[in-house]
């Protein structure tokens, strides 16, 4: 029983630290603040997480996890790479959206509180790697390059990796937005001669 008290007030703080990094980073974060919307109080809370930095990590730790399970899950829909591009776009905006730990990993890594955060690198090596197969199986149009894709890809999301845009709008309409884009561009990114390609993502 102790045991399972501990988890979940672990998770409770991990939560309420989520929602104060991404909203106001790792400078702007208190740990007394997080204590107060984790509803324990500060002696609890240093005593799963004795300092900032580790607080910060295990929220970071949590945000990655979830990236990395979302990627997993993108892959295994099509043997295509483009379309695991196209897939990996739409994961990585639903998760900038609903999880917050994800928002506070994003956060922390453009923030550089910590060498080790690299968030970003977490789906954007397996677009590197995609955009790399593509170009090899003749999927990329004539004057679309892999460094071209990789950079299509991070100029999609990049609207979408700020705080502004957690409490504004919908994941629906940033699907919806996501899709359009890939419809405008794909006439130019894929070859002609390329197998069909969701824009909208393969179904989950």
């Amino acid at each position: 029983m102790a045991q399972t008290r501990a988890a979940l007030t672990r998770r409770r703080v991990l939560l309420a630290a989520a929602v104060e990094l991404a909203n106001h980073g790792y400078t702007g974060t208190s740990l007394a603040r997080v204590a107060s919307q984790a509803g324990v109080t500060l002696g609890a809370l240093t005593f799963h997480f004795p300092t900032k930095p580790e607080l910060a990590h295990g929220v970071y730790e949590d945000g990655a996890a979830s990236t990395r399970a979302a990627i997993d899950r993108a892959l295994g829909r099509s043997q295509l790479p483009l379309q695991n591009v196209i897939d990996i776009t739409h994961e990585v905006s639903r998760l900038l959206r609903a999880d917050t730990t994800v928002q506070a990993a994003s956060r922390l890594s453009r923030e550089a509180a910590c060498t080790d955060y690299s968030w970003h690198q977490l789906w954007l090596n397996d677009i590197k790697r995609l955009a790399d197969k593509a170009h090899a199986r003749g999927d990329l149009g004539e004057n679309c390059s892999a460094g071209v894709l990789c950079s299509l890809v991070v100029c999609m999301l990049a609207r979408l990796d700020s705080p502004s845009v957690y409490t504004s709008g919908s994941m629906c309409e940033d699907l919806e937005v996501l899709s359009q884009l890939w419809c405008l561009v794909l006439g130019s990114v894929a070859a002609s001669c390329s197998p069909t390609l969701l824009p909208g993502g393969s179904p989950g």
